[in-house]
């Protein structure tokens, strides 16, 4: 199961121990929480038996110095070698891209018995939480008097990004983010070190690593190998460095030691890591659009790709090699969302909000100045929902149609870096160019490694065939285009792909390379039609 990027305790005070389940004994609270909300609990009342600074100090070494995030994934250091173990399909995409025909090390498995023999793990970083620090007063104090949704939410986006560009002035040396924890809540400026050089120490062979396939992921219990080992590199001064066989192991402050006893019952249990986000604030309507829209339709589309994918994955191996990450990160959100969907419905999830939401109506009305203030909340909400609800639709096959389709992602990459571009002064474009092509070419680099033809026109006509079939007020304008040149979709949408997609020079990844991004020139003047495309939906 995949985890995302806000480091967060998910803290479940032994709910996982049966034992304490049935002797009757309720958790004093559950649920996630950001890192500076932990010395507001009580942890030892809980069960920790160690000091709570030991877990998180901002001032000093504690255990979150030896977790990192490792390309979105947790991982923990476990010598002072720079060695980090995570999960197996966290290293999945870099052992596909280090795989061939020849050395399968997708199905195969690998292993280095020398730091010599560890090989790149192409496309992963480590990111070293330097430091963390609540901003939630300086984000929410600069629309404190701003009411109007859209304005609030633009500034606070603008505000998020000023401390970032702050953080990173004051420090060079660091990769500053303001993350969300909670919305409207509490925002977090984290300061990151970024270790460029990670390899591939140890990866199980897929029969271990997969064992029990999508047919027991997200289940519990899941009996699998799903662990890897890497290592993080820096160069000889300590400083983060690109890959280089001079290179040296890093070094972490901390690292974590395995308890050999293992667990017993009514242990305490605390999960340090990087969980991403929790909907459990969120109004019955939400869950209720998550329900009808949401997941049934990236679950099905996910379906579709995949199902596409294999068909052409079998026509050789170094293409079924090519498609693995993507069929793997597919099919993880897709028994996810269907997973979400059955027991949703099976506990009546939205009942249940939609009763919480009504007490808290009550309890809104039943107080002379909350209701002043807050009256409306609830119709509010609804009648948000309501305009939701009537785009949901196309909102969600714009999600989707970039993901979807390698060559509109890249045509969408080289759009965005020549609209940068023509916003220079004429005077400074030669250096943006000069500055910024690097980080476009690795973009693209890493979209072409995925990028496989027949799998790309085949997803690019099931996504326009799904929003020519929308109703009118949910029309994508610039598919309408393409559909009403011919009575019948199907021909119309084949018609167009015959003349863009498949004539389409993006096809050729040595001509984008080594052409189109050669120079300033020829990327100023070059267009074809997915880059129209592109601009029509954009």
């Amino acid at each position: 199961m995949h985890k995302k990027t806000r480091i967060a305790a998910i803290l479940t005070a032994v709910l996982l121990s049966v034992g304490i389940l049935q002797s009757g004994y309720k958790p004093w609270e559950e649920g996630m929480f950001p890192l500076s909300e932990i010395k507001k609990l009580d942890l030892k009342k809980a069960g920790l038996k160690i000091d709570q600074n030991e877990i998180y100090n901002p001032n000093g070494t504690s255990l979150i110095d030896a977790l990192v995030n490792v390309g979105g994934c947790t991982g923990s250091f476990i010598s002072n070698q720079g060695l980090i173990i995570t999960n197996h399909h966290c290293a999945f995409s870099a052992v596909q891209l280090a795989s061939t025909p020849e050395r399968d090390y997708l199905t195969n498995g690998f292993v280095a018995n020398t730091h010599e023999q560890e090989i790149e793990a192409k496309g992963l970083t480590c990111r070293i939480t330097d430091s963390y620090e609540d901003v939630s007063d300086k984000v929410l104090g600069a629309v404190a008097q701003i009411e109007d949704p859209a304005s609030r939410l633009k500034l606070i986006n603008d505000v998020m990004k000023n401390i970032v560009i702050e953080a990173e002035k004051k420090d060079p040396g660091i990769k500053a983010e303001v993350s969300e924890m909670f919305i409207g809540k509490t925002y977090v400026l984290f300061r990151y070190k970024i270790i460029q050089d990670v390899r591939l120490v140890y990866v199980p062979n897929r029969q271990i690593g997969e064992f029990g396939g999508e047919t027991d992921n997200w289940v519990w219990p899941r009996h699998t190998g799903d662990f890897s080992f890497m290592r993080a590199y820096v160069a000889k001064d300590g400083s983060p460095a690109k890959f280089s066989k001079d290179n040296v192991p890093y070094s972490p402050k901390k690292f974590l030691k395995v308890n050999p006893q293992g667990t017993k019952e009514e242990d305490f249990v605390f999960i340090l890591g990087y969980p991403g986000r929790t909907f459990r604030h969120r109004p019955a309507e939400f869950i209720a659009y998550q329900q009808e829209y949401v997941l049934p339709y990236v679950s099905e589309l996910y379906d579709f790709q995949n199902t596409t994918m294999e068909a052409v994955g079998k026509k050789n191996k170094a293409t079924e090699i090519k498609l693995a990450t993507r069929i793997k990160r597919n099919a993880n959100t897709m028994k996810n969302y269907r997973g979400k969907l059955q027991g949703m419905k099976g506990i009546d999830l939205v009942g249940q909000k939609k009763k919480e939401d009504n007490e808290l109506a009550r309890f809104i009305n039943g107080n002379v100045d909350l209701k002043a203030q807050y009256g409306s909340l609830m119709t509010d909400i609804d009648n948000l929902y309501k305009l939701i609800n009537g785009d949901a639709q196309r909102d969600l096959w714009f999600a989707q149609i970039y993901n979807s389709t390698s060559l509109l992602s890249i045509a969408r990459n080289i759009n965005v870096f020549k609209e940068a571009l023509n916003a220079q002064p004429a005077a400074d474009k030669q250096a943006f160019y000069d500055q910024n092509v690097p980080r476009l070419k690795q973009i693209l680099n890493t979209t072409y490694e995925a990028y496989e033809i027949d799998a790309d026109r085949k997803i690019f006509k099931r996504m326009l065939a799904d929003a020519a079939a929308f109703n009118v007020n949910q029309k994508v304008t610039a598919v309408h285009k393409i559909s009403s040149k011919h009575a019948n979709n199907n021909i119309a949408i084949d018609q167009y792909i015959q003349n863009t997609l498949e004539i389409s020079k993006l096809q050729d990844p040595d001509y984008v390379m080594k052409t189109l991004l050669s120079s300033l020139k020829s990327i100023s003047s070059y267009t074809d039609g997915l880059l129209l495309f592109d601009l029509d939906i954009a």
